[in-house]
Formats: structure tokens, C-alpha cells, sequence
């Protein structure tokens, strides 16, 4: 390194660090008589060096806009310290040691600044210079002035050594955090263990006290959800108690003008390079300074469409502490890791950090309490099993759905969540074994736990707490991607399925992904995904039809089929024509403690009949399964002709409901008719969409008017 007639070999240097004895004679006894004959001017040098220093500094412009980033108690502080530092660099007492201790700690101020050595290099240049013309009026000998010139200049080189391994430091600090965060983007499975994962990581870089994620509500109210440090508890305490303004992205607000707002208007990085100087940030300013914020920087996590989807706000105990290259560049990874990461897990609502640390504590406290949703067998009518599904009861008494309270809770949580729910379903079935029932149970299960072998302990410890046979166990997994470890995986699930307990996979239908696990996993059962289902209302026959093809996807596979969702007879009925096993939604029960299920089922009556459709719907269904067969015969025009003799599904519906005579009855007559002329193809395509249009809105206008009623 170079500047000005100060040189400094970097291979020198790297020795000095490693064996500070080569300076000794810097701090020996020679040199502390001498400097102690010189101190009578060092305090009036630094004084005026100092002065000299920053007139200097406010004509570069790099200096300048660190300068500019200080209040006066700030600058005055720095004044205060640098002082301090020159007179250690030439103080008779201190070691070698101490002096590369201490520069170390200078070092490290300015690197969180943004001093760099280049600046640093200059100013030590000139003090050498401008000291070596103050000591003249100490009389030193020709001797004595090379000696304290060759001290001076082994002083200096302790001094820049020990604040550039300062600067090294810092930055080693922030790779590893952004390596923690990379290690945090590849493993986190739920978005609150991601978060707290990243800013845990971010914490560990020494000048940042204080993390937020935040994502906006239905009113546009950027809501705090994630918080890291205690800084940053305090912060959002302030908020809570209105002392400061939540923060908005309307642009003609207030609260909308601060760096968080403006990152989440523009997808920029934004930045406040001095909290106490930045008149955006004046809302927040006090409470803010008084937790140490001085600069804070806005990071908008972006869609694939380029849009912010939330905001990652970091605040520093140093002024333009992100504005540095390094730390710039962790900002630029953060922005495109984390956004893809967070998106990849799922998110759920909005809920701000109070929500969700109130959700936590529920848990925690005992507030989950199990329902019990019965699951028939749609050719017997018989309950086949039940799904143990969680609620979450607040203080006031408020129960909360999975939906509510599930993105609050992260791995630990949902282990836990897991281990109480499965400890109060043993207990559902042994009251209900008394009572003379013996239905098996399923409860659910996070994308991961297969992988975990704490989920398998406490499977295996609460079978054997409660004293529950392994064969009374169905466990559902729903899996938003394949977890790392495949091979680990498939033989949890064979070592389970050893045990008795059934393997069922519960998204059927939400991706490609899940027909793939479906091909190459072992499930004892699938569910269909009731999004499937709640498509009817918009086009039934396109959700029938999906429903119909992955039913017989799955009994290709020898794996039964369950559907959930099922909320009103024709939708029981029509799934059952189709072909799928076994039923579940609220036409059969709606979730019930466990002490409601026996009287349930002692009351409980099936009545549907597949051969004789009541719903139109139903009649849908059984149309689209004659068609199926009528595709297959096409090539036998007289086989054809035979099948349309037989009634079919919607003859009998027909027949069932007093129809004879209809409009739909003569329009099926027609379709059957063109059905066996090879030459009406066309036409019969008509009266086929005709007849599909006709049942599929008969039920949606029943499924209305029963909505209005």
C-alpha cells in the first residue's frame, strides 16, 4: 500500500501482525524516555492536526458525505476518540500489544463509518509529516531524530496493521451471516423459521441492532411480522402503544415517505444513511434514536412479476452503515435469495407480530383443542375413520382455525403442535372405544416431518403413553415440495407402514408434483384436494371430470381415494358415482369435540344410491361415465347401438324426479339417438354440451337458492 512517501509492504505488514516483537524497540525503553520528552507538544499537535485533518476531509467528497452523515454529538464523539487514538499512538506507556488492541478497535469505528485505508493512509501520510516538523522545537539530536522517525513510522505501521485486520474482520463477519442466511434459504421449511433464521444471521454482524420483515394488510398498512433484536422489540412496542405511526405505502402519507414505504413503492433498495439528520424518517426519529438506531436501509422483496411483496428493514447503531460495498452487497443477495425463498414457503394471512407471538403463546399455553370430522365409506355408508383436526382457543374464548393460526408457528411449534394433537386423538379413541366405537383415526402432518425422526419419537412415545395400537394411525402429509432426502423419506414411511400406521398423501390434484409423489411414494390412500371440489360451483363438469380421471389414476396405483370438501348432497352423490372410496366434508359432519362423535353417530344416515342419482349433479356424473363408455365403443357402431338401449344415470334421475316428458328428457333422447350415427358426430357434440350445460346449472341454481335461504 501506498500513499505519498508512506509505504507499507503488505508481506512486512502480515509478518508484524504475527510476531509484534519485531517492534519492540518502538515501545522499549528508549523510546518511552524519548516520547516522554516530547508529550509537552502532543496534545496542542493532535489539536491542530485534528483541526488541519477535517478541513482537509470536507474537500474530498468521499469524506464529505461521511461527514455530512453526523450529528454535532456524533462528530464531536469522533473528534473525541480520534484524539484519544493519536495520543495512544505516541503514548510512552502502552505496549505493542495494547496499541494493535486498540487499533483494532478504531479500526472497526471506521470501518462502520465507511473510512476506508485509503483515507486513513493519507492522514497518517500527513501526520508523519507535520509531527516530525513539531518535534524540532524538542532539540532531538540527529540519532535521536532517526530513531524517532524509525519508531513513528513502526508505530503507524502497528496502528494501520491492526485497523486493517479491523476492516477484514467486519467483513468476514458479514460473509458469514450472508453464508447463515444462504443456510437459512436452503433448509427453512415455514416462513416464521425462515425469518427468524435470517435475522438472527443478520444480527450477528456487529452495528445492526435491529431487523423487521413486513408485508402490507387489507387497509395498506405495512405490518411488522418478523423482529430481531431487542432494539427491535422496543420499536414495535412503541408502535403498539401508538407512539409512533405504523408505517403506510400510500405515497401521499406521512408515514408513507420513510425509506420502508418508499422501497415498497419503487422495488429499490432504499436507504436512510443518518436517522438524526433524514427529515423522511422524523415520525419515527426519537423513538428510533433513543434504541440507537443512526441509518437504516429498506430492502423490497420482489415477485416474479417485479412486484414488492414485502419489505426487510435493517437498522445500524452507525451512520451510512449500509452504504459500504460490502454490506451493499449482501443487501443486493438478500433482495433476490430471500424473496424467492419466502415465496417457495407458505405464507398465509398478514399477521403482525403481536398475532403471531399471541398464537405462539396459546400453543405454548394450552389453548389447542382437537375437532373430529367422520370420513364415510361412499359405497357402505360406514364411517371409515375420522381426521383429527386442530383449533387454536384464544383467552377471550375465540377459536381459530388452521388457517389463522398455522403461518405463526414455526418447526418447533408445529412438532409440538403435533404432539398435543395426536396425544388428545389417542384419548378421543379410547373414550369413544368405551363407548362401543373403534373407528381409526388420521391427524396431519407438516411437508417435512417424514425426514425428522423427532416426529417418529413422539408417534411412537404417545402410541405407547396412551396405549394405542399403531394400526388405529393414519398419517396425512401434505407436501408443498419434496423434502431433500428422499431416499430417508421412503423408508420412514415403509418403517412406519411396518408398524401398522397408514401413510396417506393429502394434496391430490394441487400440482404436478403430487402425481409424481403418487408414482413413486407407497401411500395406503390419497385426498383429493378439495380445491378440486370447491371448482364445481364455478364449472362443474370440468371439476367432475378432474375428480373422475384421478380417481381411477389413484385405483391404477391400488390406492384408495378419499374427497373432502364435500358440502351438499349432489356433491356426495356425484363423487360417489364416480368411483371414489370414501367421502368427507360438511353434507356428512361438521368438526365436533370428541365427545359429540358417538350421539353423531348413533344418529348418522347415508342415503345415497349411486344407481339412482336424486341431483342433478349426480345425473352429471353418471352422463359423463356413460360418455366414457360410449367413446370406448365408438369404434363398434352395433355395440353402440346396444349400450344406448340401457338406461342410463340420467334416464333414471329422470325417472327418480318426475321428469318424464321434460325438455332434458327429450334432449337426452336426441343425444342418445345421434349417438349411434357415425355421420352426426357434430350434432351429437351439441346436444352433449346442451345436456352437460342443462344438469351442471340446475345444481349451481339449487346451490343458490339454498345459499339464500
Amino acid at each position: 500500500m501506498t500513499t505519498g512517501s508512506l509505504q507499507i509492504d503488505a508481506s512486512q505488514s502480515q509478518g508484524d501482525l504475527r510476531d509484534l516483537t519485531a517492534c519492540a524497540p518502538a515501545y522499549g525503553p528508549e523510546a518511552r524516555a524519548l516520547l516522554t520528552r516530547i508529550q509537552a507538544v502532543l496534545p496542542e499537535f493532535n489539536d491542530g492536526f485534528l483541526a488541519r485533518f477535517y478541513d482537509g476531509l470536507h474537500g474530498r467528497a468521499e469524506a464529505q458525505a461521511i461527514l455530512a452523515r453526523l450529528g454535532s454529538e456524533d462528530l464531536a464523539r469522533l473528534h473525541a476518540k480520534q484524539a484519544q487514538h493519536l495520543g495512544r499512538l505516541l503514548s510512552p506507556e502502552i505496549s505493542a500489544e495494547e496499541h494493535y488492541r486498540q487499533a483494532k478497535r478504531v479500526g472497526r469505528v471506521h470501518e462502520m463509518v465507511g473510512i476506508g485505508l485509503p483515507t486513513l493512509l493519507d492522514a497518517y501520510h500527513r501526520y508523519r509529516q507535520q509531527l516530525q516538523e513539531a518535534v524540532t522545537v524538542c532539540a532531538l539530536t540527529p540519532g535521536e531524530r532517526e530513531f524517532f522517525d524509525r519508531m513513528l513510522m513502526q508505530r503507524v505501521i502497528i496502528d494501520v496493521e491492526g485497523q486493517g485486520v479491523a476492516h477484514q474482520d467486519v467483513n468476514l463477519e458479514v460473509a458469514s451471516a450472508t453464508s447463515r442466511v444462504h443456510r437459512q434459504v436452503q433448509e427453512s421449511e415455514t416462513l416464521p423459521d425462515l425469518l427468524q433464521g435470517v435475522v438472527d444471521a443478520l444480527l450477528t454482524i456487529d452495528g445492526i441492532v435491529a431487523c423487521f420483515f413486513l408485508r402490507p394488510d387489507a387497509r395498506d398498512t405495512l405490518q411488522i411480522e418478523g423482529i430481531g433484536g431487542e432494539a427491535g422489540r422496543r420499536y414495535v412496542e412503541s408502535m403498539r402503544r401508538q407512539e409512533i405511526p405504523l408505517i403506510q405505502v400510500d405515497a401521499e402519507s406521512a408515514s408513507g415517505q420513510g425509506p420502508t414505504g418508499r422501497a415498497w413503492r419503487s422495488g429499490t433498495i432504499q436507504h436512510c444513511v443518518s436517522y438524526l439528520r433524514d427529515a423522511a424518517v422524523a415520525p419515527w426519529r426519537e423513538v428510533g434514536a433513543n434504541l440507537g438506531f443512526r441509518s437504516s436501509v429498506a430492502v423490497p422483496l420482489l415477485d416474479d412479476a417485479g412486484q414488492s411483496f414485502a419489505v426487510l428493514t435493517i437498522c445500524s447503531s452507525w451512520p451510512g452503515f449500509f452504504v459500504t460495498g460490502t454490506r451493499g452487497s449482501m443487501l443486493l443477495y438478500l433482495q433476490q435469495v430471500l424473496g424467492r425463498a419466502i415465496l417457495r414457503c407458505e405464507q398465509g394471512a398478514v399477521l403482525s407480530a403481536a398475532v403471531r407471538e399471541n398464537y405462539r403463546q396459546r400453543l405454548m399455553g394450552g389453548g389447542i383443542e382437537m375437532r373430529y370430522q367422520p370420513i364415510v365409506d361412499l359405497r357402505t355408508g360406514a364411517v371409515s375413520h375420522v381426521e383429527a383436526l386442530a383449533r387454536l382457543r384464544d383467552v377471550d374464548g375465540q377459536i381459530h382455525a388452521p388457517g389463522s393460526f398455522l403461518p405463526a408457528m414455526g418447526r418447533s411449534d408445529l412438532l409440538r403442535l403435533f404432539r398435543e394433537g395426536l396425544a388428545q386423538a389417542c384419548r378421543a379413541l379410547q373414550d369413544w372405544e368405551r363407548s362401543g366405537l373403534a373407528p381409526a383415526i388420521s391427524i396431519n402432518l407438516p411437508a417435512d416431518a417424514l425426514t425428522q425422526d423427532a416426529y417418529r419419537d413422539a408417534l411412537l412415545e404417545t402410541l405407547a403413553r396412551e396405549g394405542v395400537r399403531a394400526d388405529r394411525i393414519q398419517l396425512e402429509v401434505l407436501e408443498s415440495r419434496d423434502p431433500h432426502d428422499l431416499e430417508r423419506r421412503d423408508a420412514s414411511i415403509a418403517a412406519l407402514q411396518r408398524m401398522g400406521v397408514r401413510i396417506a398423501q393429502d394434496d391430490l390434484g394441487s400440482g404436478h408434483s403430487s402425481l409424481l409423489r403418487m408414482d413413486n411414494t407407497p401411500f395406503d390412500a390419497v385426498k383429493i384436494d378439495q380445491g378440486l371440489v370447491r371448482n364445481a360451483a364455478r364449472d362443474p363438469k370440468r371439476a367432475l371430470e378432474f375428480i373422475f380421471h384421478l380417481t381411477r389414476l389413484a385405483h391404477g396405483f391400488g390406492v384408495p381415494v378419499t374427497v373432502e370438501g364435500l358440502e351438499d348432497h349432489g356433491l356426495i352423490e356425484a363423487v360417489a358415482i364416480l368411483g371414489a372410496d370414501h367421502g368427507q366434508g360438511y353434507v356428512v359432519a361438521k368438526p365436533m369435540p370428541a365427545a359429540e362423535f358417538p350421539a353423531w353417530y348413533a344418529g348418522f344416515q347415508y342415503d345415497v344410491d349411486v344407481r339412482t342419482p336424486r341431483t342433478p349433479l349426480g345425473a352429471l356424473a353418471g352422463y359423463l361415465i356413460w360418455d366414457q363408455q360410449r367413446a370406448v365403443l365408438a369404434a363398434w357402431p352395433d355395440l353402440v347401438a346396444r349400450f344406448t338401449r340401457f338406461p342410463c344415470l340420467v334416464r333414471r334421475y329422470i325417472e327418480g324426479c318426475g321428469l318424464r316428458g321434460s325438455e332434458l328428457e327429450t334432449l337426452l333422447d336426441e343425444n342418445h339417438r345421434l349417438a349411434v350415427d357415425a355421420g352426426a358426430a357434430e350434432a351429437f357434440q351439441r346436444t352433449k354440451q346442451d345436456l352437460v350445460a342443462r344438469l351442471g346449472g340446475a345444481w349451481t341454481r339449487q346451490q343458490a337458492s339454498q345459499s339464500a335461504a
